[in-house]
């Protein structure tokens, strides 16, 4: 795992600068408020996807995408292009499968321009990236729903700890995550007081979890996933439910969460379920992944709660641009509180 203790380089007399696009959505507000507080960043630029074509890449060191996929799939290669930096938010360059028109058409539901560009991108999916120390860096900024999700699953298919064939995630998630698109289905007389299922077995962070359980955890899995909107504005809470392997008891759950995250400060982990733990309000606001799990016979019982636009989002990106730059992982960040 990644030492959160790097060395610093010394930007004493000279801010990192950096350009927002997309900056009006839920996530690039986050965004521009983090870069605001860090340290080490001046925000030079901001614009929106209409505008962004103004944009001289070469005015800036970093250039972040707070852009939908199709926006972020045409402006990363003008920018990398230029030698600087992307740190993108959307999944346009997430997905390095077999075949990645078929992928991005199936789940994006859109052509992909840069194939070679997806091939070249690093996952900075926190602290489990390793960032290649190469300029520029294209960062594909992983899915919130993916975040809450491989948090709480990596540890597991890393230790071999639990059968693949019998995984089950079932996310909630506020409805700032679907973003600010004036729709139906998220007005707010329509979600008040439901739980609704959505996209169920198909939502376009499902291609990312198979991927990177397979890249980073090892292991090939298809499980059940089911994502839904609940009555509140921002947080993830992802069950993950499966049969621990054979002679695996909560103590080695518990072994493997301390081994991968002992080190790395924006984790929490409990081996009781408690209110605490699984409460949104203790976890939004802040850049903290909370995971708790509890063992019944061989029945793993695991929930990892986010906030959607800071962990699941915009501190994320804060920490690769952190990691980019040699700066301890929680820079720009140990402002942060819960709501409550």
């Amino acid at each position: 795992m990644n030492n959160y203790a790097l060395p610093m380089h010394n930007y004493s007399q000279s801010k990192i600068q950096v350009a927002v696009v997309g900056g009006s959505g839920y996530s690039g507000q986050e965004l521009q408020r983090l870069l605001n507080k860090h340290p080490h960043v001046e925000v030079k630029g901001l614009f929106n996807s209409q505008t962004a074509s103004q944009m001289i890449p070469t005015d800036y060191q970093v250039v972040f995408l707070a852009t939908p996929a199709e926006v972020s799939s045409t402006l990363a290669p003008k920018i990398i292009e230029h030698g600087v930096s992307v740190i993108d938010l959307s999944g346009a360059y997430r997905l390095n499968t077999d075949d990645i028109q078929k992928t991005y058409e199936e789940f994006y539901a859109m052509a992909h321009p840069s194939e070679l560009l997806v091939k070249e991108a690093q996952y900075g999916l926190v602290p489990w990236t390793k960032l290649q120390a190469k300029a520029p860096v294209l960062v594909a900024n992983p899915g919130c729903y993916a975040t809450a999700v491989l948090m709480g699953l990596l540890p597991l298919l890393s230790d071999n700890l639990i059968h693949s064939d019998t995984i089950v995630f079932d996310a909630k998630s506020g409805t700032t995550g679907a973003g600010k698109k004036a729709v139906e289905s998220q007005l707010f007389s329509e979600v008040d007081g439901e739980c609704l299922p959505y996209k169920v077995g198909v939502h376009q962070h499902l291609p990312e979890i198979k991927l990177f359980s397979q890249i980073i955890g090892d292991y090939n899995i298809d499980p059940f996933f089911t994502t839904s909107l609940i009555p509140t504005r921002r947080g993830i809470i992802a069950g993950i439910y499966a049969k621990l392997n054979h002679g695996k008891q909560l103590s080695d759950v518990l072994h493997a969460f301390h081994d991968y995250y002992g080190n790395y400060p924006l984790v929490k982990v409990s081996s009781e379920i408690t209110r605490d733990m699984v409460s949104l309000k203790k976890v939004v606001g802040t850049a903290e992944t909370h995971i708790s799990f509890s063992v019944i016979g061989e029945k793993l019982y695991l929930f990892s709660c986010i906030d959607n636009l800071l962990k699941g989002a915009a501190s994320q990106a804060i920490e690769n641009f952190n990691l980019i730059h040699h700066f301890p992982v929680t820079t720009g960040l140990e402002h942060l509180e819960a709501i409550v």
